[in-house]
């Protein structure tokens, strides 16, 4: 262990200092890469990344088409040197902030992609670079306003052909931030969500067992309109823009749910016979 951390170190001092190095130059700057072969150094280097990206810092591969510039630079840490400069925040209520925040999202079982999609996402807010990602089988380009942690779940505000849109983390993939910095501004801090509108496209009434909705709830956000209990029943009406959470907890329940009654604008029952059969 301490080889490795000595070996982070020296990771994260060679890349503070340089930008655009090649794996040569990376295997060659440091003592213990330099023995291995290609192999060895592929599987140690790759490991010492997740490391460093556990701590928030992110090594990634740049190639700039309009440049001759390529190879590995360290980035992620940029919105902390942006922080610290400002009078108006307190460093240490800042630290203090983050062992918290590291503390209670660590109970969660977020994997390392997301957790890169988020410092990904930040760095793209400070920097006011666009990003582009997959999102529900669309590739979309949006301007990022900002993030928001509400019910066990990371949402990304972004602008979009001009329309300030929610989208779920847990649905993002491949995010990839552009090039150009200072794209746009961020004028509106207290950003809407779909949840902060009480505006709801779908409205559902189902029953089940109450402790199987305790334990499922989380899984697609919504608002609880109206609520019976009877017994160990459960009946419940809710109000939700996040229809495809919602067909995932229906389908995980199955048998279990009863649908009394749904108002929607998409066909969320024909939907769910197309995934069961």
């Amino acid at each position: 262990m301490k080889n490795v951390l000595r070996r982070v170190i020296e990771l994260l001092n060679l890349l503070s200092e340089n930008n655009n190095l090649s794996t040569e130059n990376i295997k060659d700057s440091i003592s213990d890469y330099r023995d291995l072969n290609q192999q060895a150094f592929r599987r140690s280097f790759e490991r010492d990344k997740n490391l460093l990206r556990s701590f928030g810092y992110l090594i990634e591969y740049e190639n700039d088409k309009w440049s001759y510039d390529k190879g590995y630079s360290l980035s992620g840490y940029s919105i902390y040197n942006s922080i610290i400069k400002s009078e108006k925040i307190s460093s240490d209520k800042l630290v203090n902030t983050y062992l918290y925040l590291k503390k209670y999202l660590s109970k969660s079982n977020y994997d390392n992609d997301k957790r890169e999609i988020i410092s990904k996402i930040l760095q793209s807010i400070n920097e006011k670079r666009r990003v582009g990602f997959d999102y529900l089988d669309k590739y979309r380009k949006v301007k990022p306003q900002g993030l928001k942690y509400f019910d066990n779940k990371w949402y990304l505000a972004g602008e979009e052909s001009g329309l300030l849109k929610t989208f779920n983390l847990e649905q993002i993939n491949n995010l990839k931030i552009g090039n150009k910095t200072d794209l746009f501004q961020i004028e509106n801090k207290n950003f809407p969500f779909s949840w902060d509108k009480e505006k709801y496209s779908t409205e559902v009434t189902i029953k089940l067992k109450k402790n199987l909705y305790d334990v499922n709830k989380n899984i697609f956000a919504h608002n609880k309109v109206d609520i019976e209990i009877n017994d160990k029943f459960l009946q419940c009406k809710v109000s939700t823009n996040d229809n495809y959470g919602l067909v995932k907890f229906l389908l995980l329940l199955d048998d279990e749910v009863e649908i009394i009654k749904i108002n929607t604008s998409d066909n969320i029952r024909e939907l769910l016979d197309v995934q069961k059969n």
